[in-house]
């Protein structure tokens, strides 16, 4: 597709798009008793592959259903961050001037994660904006993704909404902090956990059958072209 502007050198669109269809194997065993991590990324903007950046990562460590640890940190874009963007995270140009890199931020997310089973809410835009960072040089982290807002369409298909306010709406969670990476993780964990207990409840014995039943990695990809 040639230079993608922005300063960018060509190649991040197909990278994107490549990456868009890698999906790790899922680990074997009841859905309760996985190591999940959940977690929630802020950027500049909504256009990955047209330049927008990492801002902040936050993530919750479950262990059979139990917040046992917290990540979070702010890292700095490299590039300013839009008023548009600013109004709707509040992080700002200064908040961020001393925050590490995405290489270095990504570093020690994945020094937290390990080999945990990684969960967000709408996972397709937080693996690519990963995965662009992978791209400028940050360490590629090739964990398993799971999306919670597929489980939900799956085992809600009569709801209209199933946007995390919606979702935590319906199942009485108070996000504090909404818009801010720990807090939407730590609002995502324990909308996990109801998810799971029902996927359960349904008959799902595994995470490969709740990827089959929820067509999750087909919707991944899909929704990772529009990024």
């Amino acid at each position: 597709l040639g230079a993608l502007g922005n300063g960018l050198k060509p190649g991040l669109r197909e990278f994107l798009r490549a990456r868009a269809h890698f999906h790790a194997a899922l680990p074997a065993g009841p859905l309760i008793a996985q190591r999940y991590v959940v977690f929630d990324l802020e950027a500049t903007g909504l256009d990955v592959s047209g330049g927008d950046r990492l801002l902040s990562i936050g993530a919750v460590l479950l262990r059979d259903g139990e917040a046992l640890a917290r990540f979070t940190t702010l890292v700095n874009p490299g590039r300013a961050i839009p008023p548009g963007s600013i109004r709707y995270h509040g992080i700002t140009d200064a908040m961020v001037a001393d925050a590490p890199p995405a290489a270095e931020a990504l570093t020690r997310f994945q020094e937290f994660i390990g080999d945990d089973v990684l969960v967000a809410h709408n996972a397709a835009f937080d693996r690519a904006l990963i995965f662009a960072e992978e791209f400028r040089g940050a360490p590629a982290i090739g964990n398993p993704f799971l999306c919670s807002v597929a489980t939900s369409r799956w085992l809600d298909p009569q709801e209209a909404d199933h946007s995390l306010d919606g979702l935590c709406g319906r199942a009485g969670i108070v996000i504090a902090g909404r818009h801010q990476a720990l807090g939407d993780a730590e609002a995502t964990a324990a909308l996990w956990v109801s998810l799971m207990a029902r996927a359960a409840a349904r008959g799902v014995d595994d995470l490969a059958e709740l990827a089959r039943r929820s067509r999750m990695t087909a919707a991944m990809a899909a929704t990772a072209e529009h990024f």
